[in-house]
């Protein structure tokens, strides 16, 4: 009990630092790609009672201002509710990613992953903080270069990785319940753990700022703006994207 309360309570003072320090990562002279892109999610819930719930995103990713796939995401999982505050899941990932540029992989390959999470809340009267830990065991297609320029996928790579993300909600106008409108931030830190369960390297950081809607109880609509910098050897790639994620309660 009392190692829950530690938890909950002290845990933003454990990773606010590490968000700070990933957010101000610097590119450190090497080289950098741009892109733009447009993310779409489709978000569907549903409560089983007051413990259990399931849902399934469906996410639609596009880049070169809308030309070309980027990602094509199903995600379906379930949660376990022990108090409003504390989320359990566990769910699944089937993942396309595809070849949209000289800097992206050089063909399309499918990645399979499955993944484990805990959201704990903190709860105020205007503002909602919360913390998502996501632990991926990520087995992707590997590509193999058979004569030059010409690439096929041949077996599996097995790869971990860790996601922290620490989200601010802030109310900035409420028209009687459920209707209202948020503030949305939020940072969220990739480690590559390689095929261990030691951190190896920082594979990505994501930053986020945009607003919610709330229609109703069944219907949520957040946009905004979201960056990324992912980091692959010795180039880093940033993603410029506008993101919209629709949510459904049924």
């Amino acid at each position: 009990m009392y190692s829950v309360i530690f938890m909950r309570f002290d845990l933003k003072y454990i990773f606010v630092p590490l968000f700070i320090a990933f957010a101000l990562l610097k590119t450190c002279g090497q080289e950098q790609e741009t892109h733009y892109s447009s993310w779409n999610t489709i978000n569907i819930q549903k409560k089983l009672n007051n413990k259990w719930s399931v849902n399934t995103e469906l996410n639609l990713r596009r880049t070169n201002f809308l030309r070309d796939w980027e990602q094509f995401i199903i995600r379906p999982f379930i949660h376990y509710t022990f108090e409003n505050d504390l989320d359990l899941s566990v769910g699944y990932s089937y993942i396309k990613h595809y070849s949209y540029s000289d800097f992206s992989r050089p063909i399309d390959i499918i990645e399979n992953n499955i993944f484990q999470q805990l959201i704990i809340k903190h709860k105020f009267s205007k503002f909602l903080l919360d913390h998502r830990l996501r632990f991926e065991e990520r087995f992707q297609q590997q590509i193999v270069e058979i004569t030059p320029n010409v690439f096929i996928t041949d077996g599996v790579t097995y790869k971990n990785r860790f996601r922290y993300k620490f989200q601010i909600g802030i109310l900035l106008e409420s028209f009687g319940l459920p209707r209202n409108i948020s503030l949305v931030l939020y940072d969220e830190v990739h480690l590559d753990f390689g095929n261990g369960l030691r951190p190896e390297k920082l594979d990505q950081n994501w930053m986020f700022l945009g607003l919610s809607f709330r229609a109703s109880e069944h219907i949520n609509i957040r946009t905004g703006y979201h960056d990324i910098y992912a980091k692959r050897s010795d180039l880093f790639i940033n993603n410029r994207i506008w993101e919209t994620t629709f949510t459904y309660k049924i």
